[in-house]
């Protein structure tokens, strides 16, 4: 049975959410769209973990190998990782009739932010949709399949804590949009096991700590969660939230702030922004409003190449990915090569036998340059901060950001 095949039959056989994984292999008439399930590899072999944003229902796997294809094109193609001890697998994500991922984003940001009004929504709400959105099944898949044999042994005891943590640190998660979402219910359910090992608190938080998370366009809370989790966002955005209040700051008025490319740290969100992805409009380029026809745009929107989208509207909550495009902005660009060496150092790191954890900055500098361009942003985000909080003293500060509504399709 190829995946599509097991997909289909798969959302016949429950109506909970589900999750499985594939694969990129070679193009045959049983690997529709050159992809597989994913094979068992050592738990030892460094493992890069896709996790995609929604998707519409008729071209699901289609579009969750869209993204795929382009993490395994970075790492194998563009970096030549081995294939012997490197995997790149992603999940693919159903959620079935008592989950919708709107309803899941929003009651994450509540039970964060306003745990009153969270719990008020969910004493009201159905028994299945409860528990999904508690826990949802799709992500328990997704634990069972990548942390749990890294934690546990075939009689099911946690492991000693050096093995677990050479396995765990092993992990690289790749996420888009609702897939910070996934990731935060994630480490959720990770750390409610890890509360019932027998690992002390500072090695559970050495173990939080060697898992890298690249999240970009994160629509979740961001700064809360204890892994290397590292954000890349357009503050253009508007279909997402943070709650660090910063998009609302830059976007006071209808067109974002020039602000250029900043970095905020782990309190904020350990996020990099850059005003907007597309150049249109910013760095001393004219704004040129253009007319989109919604079909043309939603058909090319899964396109998984940059040949084949060099002539489309640059979406500022498009995957920003790693191959840049002819219309973007200078900061995005500087922003994509950081996601970049991120992951590839992320990468090298984790194969490494000198294996340590590392910093935000270590991970994003390879060199001078590097570390220049780091610290210039993290400059400009600090003022930025200052400039938000002095703003934010203001009655009767307004931003255009707080009050539009965006309707968006992952």
């Amino acid at each position: 049975m190829n995946t599509q095949d097991y997909f289909e039959k798969k959302k016949q056989e429950t109506t909970k959410s589900f999750a499985f994984f594939i694969e990129r292999v070679a193009h045959g008439p049983n690997t529709p769209y050159g992809i597989d399930f994913a094979k068992k590899h050592c738990l030892e072999d460094v493992t890069i973990v896709v996790l995609p944003g929604t998707t519409s229902g008729k071209n699901a796997l289609k579009e969750h190998n869209g993204l795929l294809k382009r993490v395994d094109d970075f790492v194998f193609q563009s970096h030549s990782f081995s294939k012997q001890n490197v995997h790149v697998c992603c999940a693919v994500c159903h959620y079935g009739n008592a989950f919708d991922s709107d309803v899941a984003r929003k009651l994450l940001h509540l039970y964060y932010t306003e745990n009153k009004t969270y719990q008020q929504y969910m004493e009201v709400m159905e028994e299945q949709s409860r528990q999904e959105y508690i826990m949802p099944q799709y992500v328990t898949d997704i634990f069972n399949e990548i942390f749990y044999p890294r934690l546990f042994d075939e009689n099911n005891q946690f492991l000693p804590f050096t093995k677990a943590l050479n396995r765990i640190r092993k992990l690289i998660f790749v996420t888009f949009c609702h897939g910070a979402y996934t990731m935060i219910k994630l480490e959720e359910s990770l750390s409610k096991q890890l509360s019932t090992s027998p690992y002390s608190p500072s090695q559970i938080e050495n173990l939080l700590k060697s898992l890298v998370v690249l999240a970009y366009s994160p629509d979740c809370p961001l700064g809360l969660s204890q892994m290397q989790f590292i954000s890349f966002a357009s503050a253009a955005d508007l279909t997402i939230k943070h709650d660090n209040g910063f998009i609302d700051y830059v976007h006071r008025g209808l067109f974002v702030e020039d602000f250029g490319l900043c970095y905020l740290p782990k309190k904020y969100g350990n996020v990099f922004y850059c005003a907007q992805y597309s150049q249109n409009g910013v760095e001393g380029n004219p704004r040129v409003l253009q007319r989109i026809d919604p079909e043309e745009w939603y058909k090319n929107l899964h396109k998984d190449s940059a040949e084949e989208q060099k002539d489309l509207h640059i979406s500022e909550h498009g995957f920003l990915g790693f191959i840049p495009h002819a219309k973007m902005s200078n900061a995005a660009i500087k922003m994509q090569q950081i996601g970049c060496r991120i992951l590839k150092n992320a990468i090298l790191n984790a194969i490494s036998k000198d294996y340590k954890t590392l910093s935000t900055f270590e991970l994003s500098a390879s060199k001078i340059e590097d570390e220049l361009i780091f610290l210039k942003a993290k400059i400009k985000g600090g003022i930025l901060l200052l400039k938000k909080a002095l703003w934010e003293k203001n009655p009767q500060k307004k931003s255009f950001a707080s009050n539009v509504k965006i309707a968006r399709i992952d």
